[in-house]
């Protein structure tokens, strides 16, 4: 058996409702946007949902974008989205202020480091494959169906392939 570094496992989460990723996310936009950022964003994102290059469907991408030109529930969606920097910046003013709004990444390191998973075994060994066949114990026909044993063994010779089972009615083809 080969030691081929196993494939890295990839997690899918849930996808949020819209209501919670806020209509800033969902184009790509900061809260400061302003009408042609606004449009130009909604263009590539309706761009890409039509062809199918994100997970966000078109219809997502367009309430968003109803959301935004709205004054009053612009705001609302200000005060409750997962992009916490409020509208007026200041968030955005603290990072400049520490000198972290040009770099992509802090200068410090994460408290919490994701431990790598291309090495991980899990602590339970795996039993092996032909050990679990030997163990496996085929169940006795009861004697009062005689016929189950002939017909079983007529129709399965062998061990079932799901893949190379005939469905056709017409033997003949």
């Amino acid at each position: 058996m080969s030691h081929e570094p196993a494939a890295p496992v990839v997690l899918e989460l849930a996808p949020l409702p819209r209501e919670q990723l806020g209509p800033f996310l969902l184009l790509g936009l900061p809260k400061d946007a302003d009408r042609e950022q606004i449009e130009a964003h909604w263009a590539e994102r309706v761009k890409a949902a039509r062809k199918h290059q994100m997970r966000i469907a078109l219809e997502d991408v367009n309430w968003a974008r109803e959301i935004i030109n709205d004054p009053d529930r612009r705001c609302r969606a200000e005060a409750g989205n997962l992009n916490l920097d409020l509208s007026d910046g200041s968030l955005a003013r603290l990072a400049q202020s520490y000198g972290l709004s040009d770099q992509a990444a802090p200068p410090w390191k994460p408290y919490d480091e994701e431990k790598p998973l291309a090495d991980y075994t899990p602590p339970t060994p795996l039993p092996d494959l032909a050990e679990m066949l030997d163990g496996l114990k085929l169940p006795e026909l009861p004697l009062e169906l005689p016929a189950v044993e002939l017909l079983l063994q007529s129709y399965l010779p062998s061990s079932l392939d799901p893949w190379a089972v005939n469905l056709d009615p017409d033997p003949k083809s």
